[in-house]
């Protein structure tokens, strides 16, 4: 699934603004290889497919309970 859809690069400010996280919450993704980079000369950057895919992988899915039919007493 596509999030983002351009081909620009993004810096690890802009990828912390777009999820609402912090900077450093976004280096330690990258430290522990859960948000795929780049280095450019010494700055890290970030993909738009690299970005969807750890969008991806955090996905929520909410599952509703079973429908249970109501028991009625008479």
């Amino acid at each position: 699934m596509s999030y983002i859809s351009n081909n620009n690069f993004y810096t690890v400010k802009e990828v912390s603004s777009i999820l609402r996280l912090s900077v450093l919450t976004i280096y330690k993704y990258i430290r522990e290889r859960k948000l795929s980079v780049v280095k450019f000369g010494g700055h890290y950057r970030i993909s738009p497919n690299s970005l969807n895919e750890f969008i991806d992988t955090h996905l929520v899915i909410k599952i509703d309970p079973p429908d249970y039919e109501e028991e009625q007493y008479e």
